[in-house]
């Protein structure tokens, strides 16, 4: 036999109160990091699913020169444009109108068969003053420029919306609006 003891060091309660204390809290805060995960997402949602983005005007360099800008010609935009990327784009637009035929008015006119129509009263909806001093009809050019900037059109009408700054959108817009007029006037091509 050997004279070798084997020692055994008996710890006391405090020492294993404390170790159980501090993984008891780690556990703990590793566990509410998991939930708080599920309950508050760290990744950031796509935009599009809560909200629509409020387009800022950009002030054109030209503009302070005191140059005109020259506007970009919308037709050729209207005829490469999509119907469905315009019903994507019209949906700023259903807070405050419908598109259906037959669909009522809301704070802005119901808009089916508004391409080529004369610029006024719409669909049982009174249109400001301000708007029906534009006159004439909507044809493609006054739409392209009163959904870039409805204030600079009619300067005293009704519609608060800050306009489609992208000629692309405005003329996918124009094109979902002609998919919803019974007749729309024909797209001229530019001439080059």
């Amino acid at each position: 036999m050997s004279d070798h003891k084997t020692l055994v060091t008996v710890q006391s309660p405090l020492y294993f109160t404390i170790v159980s204390g501090f993984w008891m809290a780690f556990l703990a805060i590793i566990g509410l990091n998991i939930v708080g995960g599920f309950v508050m997402p760290t990744e950031k949602p796509a935009l599009e699913t809560f909200a629509y983005p409020i387009e800022v005007p950009e002030v054109a360099a030209s503009a302070d020169s005191g140059a005109p800008v020259e506007r970009v010609d919308i037709r050729p935009l209207i005829l490469a444009a999509n119907v469905d990327d315009g019903k994507s784009v019209f949906r700023k637009c259903q807070s405050c109108h419908t598109i259906e035929a037959g669909g009522k008015n809301g704070t802005g006119p119901n808009l089916h068969n508004m391409v080529g129509n004369t610029i006024g009263d719409h669909n049982g909806f009174k249109t400001s003053e301000s708007l029906k001093a534009i006159g004439g009809n909507w044809d493609y050019d006054k739409l392209d420029q009163y959904l870039e900037n409805p204030k600079k059109l009619a300067p005293k009408g009704t519609m608060s919306f800050a306009g489609l700054k992208k000629p692309k959108e405005r003329a996918n817009v124009i094109k979902f609006l002609m998919a919803n007029t019974g007749n729309p006037p024909p797209v001229d091509a530019p001439a080059q």
